[in-house]
């Protein structure tokens, strides 16, 4: 993936789950699966942006290159764009640092659907949802998109809503995948408007992208594993990890 920066935020205040970038997984932090899944994509050099010492001092005992950010910043992308700032690529890619199961194939597919979309500035992806339970799970962020794939909502509610008297049966819900591939012009847009009425209200910061009228592309990739919001999900990707073994 040329022309490319992959940041992983690496928050370690999270409110949801404090300390989940170093919380163990399969005998090592979350944070360096998710380094390491990084790297092995070979799309750019990656960089992890964190607020704290403790997590600057484990990701350089591996080898990863690591920068510390201020504590003040209020949004992943708020991190990762002070960590790009001085590098040339003219797009960075915001890998979350609590999705431990990233892939090169999604990233490839975001990364080619965003360059045929030229009315989008941001690309992003999802999954088919499977699990009826995952529906109504806030922790797993719907999308909803028009026939070309470009973001109109995302929500921790079910979207869109299924009528019972629809003409349309069987339609799949999507679950967003976390990660974003920015234009830099769409980084720099984006870190400079203040958070939004709906971003607030859902606690998403890619609204605040919807608001202000950037695009955002969606391709649908196969499945990628579990991301980590809360303590729960570490089990979930125990399991997961065990299956593919």
């Amino acid at each position: 993936m040329d022309n490319c920066l992959i940041v992983i935020p690496a928050r370690y205040g999270s409110q949801r789950f404090p300390g989940k970038v170093l919380a163990p997984l399969a005998g090592k932090p979350v944070i360096q699966w998710c380094w390491e899944a990084a790297v092995k994509a070979g799309r750019g050099e990656v960089i992890v942006a964190t607020e704290h010492e403790k997590v600057l001092s484990f990701l350089r005992s591996i080898g990863a290159r690591a920068v510390l950010t201020s504590p003040s910043c209020q949004s992943g992308t708020d991190r990762i764009y002070e960590a790009s700032r001085g590098t040339k690529a003219g797009f960075v890619i915001n890998v979350k640092g609590d999705e431990p199961f990233m892939s090169a194939a999604a990233l490839r597919a975001a990364f080619d659907k965003l360059k045929a979309s030229p009315d989008c500035r941001i690309g992003t992806a999802c999954v088919r949802i499977t699990s009826a339970e995952d529906i109504n799970n806030p922790n797993c962020v719907k999308v909803a998109m028009n026939a070309a794939g470009r973001a109109l909502y995302f929500s921790r509610c079910p979207v869109p809503f299924h009528h019972a008297l629809s003409d349309l049966k069987d339609q799949p819900y999507f679950k967003h995948c976390g990660f974003y591939i920015y234009r830099r012009d769409a980084l720099e847009e984006f870190v400079a408007l203040p958070p939004s009425r709906l971003e607030r209200l859902e606690r998403l910061e890619q609204l605040r992208a919807l608001e202000a009228g950037i695009g955002i592309s969606v391709a649908e990739v196969p499945p990628l594993g579990p991301a980590i919001d809360s303590p729960e999900d570490l089990a979930a990707a125990e399991r997961f990890i065990a299956g593919r073994v």
